[in-house]
């Protein structure tokens, strides 16, 4: 479904462009039952669309949002100190199984700013708080 050389060119290239002008969220898309501008299926599809999709679809987009203005991250360095460009390719650089996540692979992540850290810090610090107050087994 996610590989459709009908509907990209190259439909095996991670390119964001394939959803490029593309603004509806996903919600939108499975509610309007338009397969054709659909992005993914990670939520499922008819009856069996994933209840939480709102709540999964915007937690996400907070998630990457917080990390993008937190934090630097850019290819790790060889040896040399030429940049080493990750694996995107879908045979070699991702796991396999059920679960299906990117390898391992060099990175520097580095917070923004000094700002940002006492930022991070500082929240980091408040949720200590608020998780010190459950029970959490060993």
């Amino acid at each position: 479904m996610h590989h459709d050389a009908k509907r990209f060119p190259n439909s095996h290239v991670f390119d964001p462009d394939h959803y490029k002008g593309e603004t509806k969220l996903a919600p939108e898309l499975a509610a309007a039952a338009d397969y054709d501008r659909r992005d993914h299926y990670g939520y499922g599809s008819g009856r069996r669309l994933c209840p939480g999709i709102h709540l999964g679809e915007r937690n996400l987009f907070l998630a990457i949002a917080k990390l993008i203005w937190a934090f630097s991250i850019e290819p790790g360095l060889d040896e040399k100190g030429n940049p080493i460009e990750p694996d995107f390719n879908p045979l070699t650089g991702y796991s396999e199984g059920f679960l299906v996540c990117a390898k391992d692979f060099p990175c520097v992540i580095k917070p923004r700013s000094e700002a940002r850290w006492k930022t991070i810090m500082r929240e980091y610090e408040q949720a200590q708080e608020v998780f010190s107050l459950f029970d959490c087994p060993a």
